[in-house]
């Protein structure tokens, strides 16, 4: 694995991480009427009943998770484990967000962000690219 190669995957998961959300918005269609009308009966789990307390807790997840993403683009010596901790603070929160309905897109696209998540941090542990994320820093013109 070069380096090149790992930021082209990274920017693989930037894009399909966009497309998640996007699809999320535009593709309530997908979801039958039957599911919609079930997902709507369901109480409100308590991210949504309590939006002050979610934000304070969602927020810093995802600013810390993007800082971690940046950190691996630029092989920062604490991009590995500072995404690998907010990787597991953000499943340790999931089974609290309670039920939702998605549409097959919305499912095919978050499946294919966490294996290809799961592959990076693989990769920047156990590939011929971890050595970078211990290297001492590059010069300028040495950055490839």
């Amino acid at each position: 694995m070069t380096a090149y190669r790992f930021r082209l995957l990274l920017c693989l998961y930037i894009v399909l991480s966009v497309a998640t959300l996007a699809a999320a918005f535009y593709s309530s269609d997908l979801i039958s009427p039957a599911m919609q009308a079930a997902s709507e009966a369901e109480p409100p789990a308590w991210d949504v009943a309590n939006l002050p307390l979610s934000l304070s807790i969602v927020l810093p997840l995802a600013i810390g998770s993007l800082a971690g993403l940046a950190g691996m683009f630029m092989f920062k010596s604490w991009a590995r484990t500072f995404s690998l901790v907010f990787t597991v603070l953000g499943l340790v929160l999931l089974p609290l967000m309670g039920t939702s309905v998605v549409s097959w897109l919305d499912s095919l696209l978050a499946e294919l962000c966490a294996m290809i998540w799961g592959a990076i941090l693989a990769l920047a542990y156990y590939s011929s690219v971890s050595k970078l994320f211990s290297a001492a820093p590059l010069s300028g013109a040495d950055h490839s």
